[in-house]
C-alpha cells in the first residue's frame, strides 16, 4: 500500500515537473517571439524605389506605380540630365513588369548640345523569396535595352541589349541590407562599344518613423572603364502610397565625373484593373 502511494506521488511530483519546464519552455519562446514578430512587421516597411540600386520591394497584385526622377551627372566631358519615369505593374504579388521611359539633354564639352528619348528598357522580376514573408528576400529579373535613343548625338547606345540581375535583402538589426547586381549584353550592332556590362549597388536603409536614411555603393564596369560612387540619400514616406527622394552620388574614380543630383517621387495605385475585370466578368 505504502510503495502504491509513494509511486503515486513521485509520478504526481515527475509530471509536475514537466507541467512546469514546459511552462516555463512556453514562456520564454513567447517572450522571444513578441519582439521578433514586432521586427517582422518593421521590416516590411522600406522605400519603393532607390535612387540607383534596384529596391527589394515590388508591386503587390493588380497595384501601379509611377516614379519619376530626375538624374543630373557633370561627368569628364558632358554635363547631362535625364528626366524619365519608371512604371511598373504586379501581375501577382511575386511577379512584376516594368518599364523605363526616359528623356535626356546632352550638353558636351566641346560640342553641340542635344536632347530627345533616350533608350527605353523594359523589366520583368520574380520575388524567389517574398520579403514580405520573410526576413530576407531575393528576387530576380530579366529585361531589354531598346535603341529608341539617337546614338550620335549620345542619347542612346544604339543596340538591343538583354539583362540578367538580382536583388537580394536581409535585416542586420534594425538596419535594411540590399544588394543587388546586373549583367548587360549587347545583342547587336556592337561596333567598337564594350559588349558586356556589369553594374553592381548595396546600400543600407536606416528607418526613423516616416524616414529613411540610405547610403548606396553603386558601380559600372566594363572593359574600358569604371564608375564609382558613394551615394548618401534620404527618403520620406509620409504615407503608405507616397514617397520622395533625393541623393547626391560621390564620384570616386575619375570616369564618375565630378558631382550628381537624383530627385524623384514614388505614387502607387492599387485595384487598377479590378472593377474593370469584375465588369466584364459580371456583364
Amino acid at each position: 500500500m505504502f510503495r502504491v502511494y509513494r509511486k503515486f506521488i513521485r509520478d504526481a511530483a515527475l509530471n509536475g515537473r514537466c507541467r512546469i519546464n514546459r511552462l516555463a519552455l512556453d514562456l520564454v519562446l513567447g517572450i522571444v517571439a513578441l519582439p521578433l514578430a514586432s521586427l517582422a512587421e518593421e521590416e516590411r516597411a522600406l522605400p519603393t524605389e532607390l535612387a540607383v540600386s534596384a529596391s527589394i520591394v515590388m508591386t503587390d497584385r493588380d497595384e501601379l506605380y509611377a516614379s519619376p526622377a530626375m538624374q543630373y551627372f557633370r561627368l569628364p566631358d558632358e554635363k547631362r540630365l535625364t528626366v524619365g519615369s519608371e512604371l511598373a505593374y504586379g501581375l501577382t504579388d511575386r511577379l512584376q513588369v516594368a518599364t523605363t521611359i526616359p528623356y535626356v539633354f546632352v550638353d558636351p564639352d566641346h560640342e553641340d548640345d542635344a536632347n530627345g528619348i533616350g533608350d527605353v528598357s523594359i523589366e520583368t522580376r520574380y520575388a524567389v523569396v517574398d520579403y514580405r514573408e520573410h526576413p530576407i528576400g531575393l528576387d530576380v529579373g530579366f529585361g531589354l535595352e531598346t535603341p529608341t535613343g539617337e546614338e550620335r548625338h549620345d542619347l542612346g547606345e544604339g543596340r538591343v541589349s538583354s539583362e540578367l540581375s538580382f536583388t537580394a535583402s536581409a535585416w542586420l538589426g534594425p538596419v535594411d541590407a540590399q544588394i543587388n547586381g546586373a549583367w548587360l549584353h549587347a545583342l547587336d550592332n556592337v561596333g567598337d562599344e564594350p559588349k558586356d556590362e556589369a553594374e553592381y549597388n548595396a546600400a543600407l536603409i536606416y528607418p526613423i518613423r516616416d524616414w529613411f536614411l540610405v547610403l548606396e555603393g553603386n558601380g559600372e564596369s566594363n572593359h574600358e572603364s569604371t564608375k564609382y560612387y558613394v551615394t548618401p540619400e534620404i527618403v520620406w514616406k509620409p504615407t503608405e502610397h507616397f514617397e520622395l527622394r533625393v541623393a547626391a552620388p560621390c564620384p570616386v574614380t575619375n570616369d564618375a565625373g565630378d558631382y550628381a543630383i537624383i530627385a524623384g517621387f514614388t505614387i502607387e495605385f492599387e485595384h487598377v484593373f479590378g472593377r474593370l475585370f469584375r465588369e466584364l466578368h459580371s456583364g
